[in-house]
Parts: C-alpha cells; sequence; structure tokens
C-alpha cells in the first residue's frame, strides 16, 4: 500500500448525506410551474423553474440537474424542440426527461419519444402517478450512472494493466531509458486525463515532458519552486507520493503558490521513484482544467508504477 500525502481540505464522505435530486420544471404556465414545485418538493426533492424551452437550456448548462419536466407545448420554442436540443447536447443519454402534455394522441406520444424523452404524463396531471413516475425514472437513472461509473472504472484499470505490462515487457528490451521514460508519461498523460506529466532527474535537470496545446511548459520555471523542494523534501526521500490542490484554500504561502498559478494548475500530484533508496526521478502531474481526485486504487497503480521503472532502470545500469 502507498502512502500519500495530501494536502488539502479532505472531507469524509461517508458523512455527507447523499444528494438530494434537482429537478429543472418547464412550463410557460405560471401556476402549473407552482403546481409542480410544490409537488416535487413535498416529495423532498430540490426544484429549479424555467418558462420557456431557451430558459430551460439556459439552466440546464448552469446546473447539475438529474431529471427534467417538460411541458410540451409552449411558445417560441415548444418541448420538443427543447427535448431534442437537449438530447444533443454532450453526455446527456441518461438525463431523465419526463413530457407533461395535454396531447395524448399517438402522434404526439411518438413524437415525444422520437425526440428523446424518456417517458410522458398527460394533462391533467395524477399527482400520485406523476410522483411515481418521478421515483421510477430517478431510481433507473442513478442505476445507470452507477453502471457507468464501474465500467468506466473497468476500462481504467485495464489501461494501467495495459502500462504497466508494457513496462513489463520493455524491462530487458534495447530500448533506451530516455525514449521508455517518454513513451510513460505520455501513456500516463492520456490516462489519467491530465494536461501536463513530466520528470525531473534528482539534479532538478528537466528530464521529459509532455503537454496539451495551449499550455506552458515548466522550463522557465526552476524545479525547486515547481516541486517545493524545500518543503518537500524530506517527504520525496521518503518515497512519498506528494497530492497538492489549488483550487482551494491551501497552507502555502502566496509566493509559493504563484507558479502553480502562472501554469493554470488546480491539482498537481509529485511522485518520487527511488533507486537504492536515493531519490532518482520525481514524476509530476498537472491537472489544469479541475481538480483530480486519486482513488486509493490508482495511488497504488501510480506507486507500482513507479517501482517498475526503477526495474527497468537497474536493469540498464547493472553492470
Amino acid at each position: 500500500m502507498s502512502t500519500v500525502i495530501t494536502h488539502h481540505l479532505v472531507v469524509n464522505s461517508l458523512s455527507l448525506p447523499p444528494e438530494v435530486p434537482l429537478i429543472l420544471v418547464v412550463d410557460d404556465d405560471r401556476a402549473m410551474r407552482s403546481l409542480l414545485r410544490v409537488a416535487m418538493e413535498e416529495e423532498g426533492y430540490r426544484v429549479i423553474e424555467a418558462k420557456n424551452g431557451q430558459q430551460c437550456l439556459d439552466e440546464y448548462d448552469r446546473r447539475q440537474v438529474d431529471m427534467v419536466l417538460l411541458d410540451a407545448i409552449m411558445p417560441e420554442m415548444d418541448g420538443f424542440t427543447c427535448c431534442q436540443r437537449l438530447r444533443s447536447l454532450d453526455n446527456n443519454v441518461d438525463l431523465p426527461i419526463l413530457m407533461i402534455t395535454a396531447l395524448d394522441d399517438q402522434e404526439s406520444i411518438d413524437q415525444a419519444f422520437a425526440v428523446g424523452a424518456t417517458d410522458y404524463i398527460t394533462k391533467p396531471i395524477s399527482w400520485s402517478v406523476l410522483s411515481q413516475r418521478v421515483s421510477r425514472l430517478l431510481q433507473t437513472s442513478q442505476a445507470l450512472k452507477q453502471l457507468n461509473s464501474l465500467k468506466s472504472r473497468l476500462e481504467k484499470r485495464q489501461k494501467w494493466q495495459v502500462l504497466e505490462n508494457y513496462l513489463v515487457s520493455q524491462g530487458e528490451q534495447p530500448i533506451s531509458m530516455k525514449t521508455l521514460l517518454k513513451d510513460v508519461i505520455n501513456q500516463l498523460q492520456s490516462l489519467v486525463n491530465a494536461e501536463r506529466v513530466g520528470m525531473y532527474q534528482n539534479d532538478g535537470i528537466l528530464l521529459a515532458e509532455t503537454m496539451r496545446p495551449g499550455y506552458p511548459s515548466v522550463k522557465t520555471l526552476s524545479w525547486e519552486k515547481m516541486t517545493l523542494w524545500e518543503t518537500h523534501q524530506n517527504t520525496y526521500q521518503q518515497g512519498k507520493i506528494v497530492n497538492l490542490d489549488f483550487s482551494g484554500d491551501t497552507e502555502l504561502s502566496p509566493e509559493a503558490i504563484a507558479p502553480f498559478k502562472q501554469l493554470m494548475i488546480q491539482t498537481v500530484t509529485m511522485m518520487p521513484i527511488l533507486v537504492k533508496e536515493n531519490l532518482w526521478l520525481l514524476v509530476w502531474i498537472h491537472h489544469c482544467q479541475s481538480s483530480y481526485l486519486w482513488e486509493p486504487w490508482e495511488i497504488d497503480c501510480l506507486a507500482y508504477l513507479g517501482k517498475l521503472l526503477a526495474i527497468a532502470y537497474r536493469l540498464r545500469t547493472a553492470t
């Protein structure tokens, strides 16, 4: 099991209550919106409102909505068009959209499903039926999210395994150490969806670096500043991984934080690699778009990756 030093406020997620679903109610009739809000709030849900299709799209863009109750007949942009627009957005396949309509003819029902509605209910609304439909759709959506999360985790584990197998297979191959390290950071950048990954040697020389287009290099900044060497030297020499989160409050001084802000870094992970108990490399991973929350098993994979690199180095320098 690897040891990780993390510098940010840690909250035990088990102590937090589950997030209450947020429902977006869309209807051009203010009275109907109010009735729907009251009905959903009485069921314990959070509610936000929109009075037309465009406002619905705007609210959805601003908030993490768990479900949409969408009136079919509205001026300017009707519910069918709005539903189709919602479904065209990225990562929106499993969003429950319940169409509410006075139209109960087969053609309107077919149209609702054709534009992506998950289900429909007709006016006048049966409030007990609405309650059951909303509950069922949210439960199904949550189950799909959990399934997708498990699939995503499995895929990531498989990618870690591919990288580890690559390192093992290249251990005694004639490929140069520099080429091997470059291959590893390229794969690692893709694996953890980082904006920048690189390696310093123990003498502070930038050995390898890869980054997405538009992101500056660390070459212009000293390794002491980029690694917070004065603060974490002993930690690195003990082989402990360090995570720093700059998205919130930290204990670091403004002067220490400045280089990371300059590089637009939200989260930095620094992994020391030891050879014969001496620091050989310091691998750093920068997430700039958002903070990256490492799962414990990922940290274990990262630590194991460091051990494989150390073995590859010893094999190439053995006399």
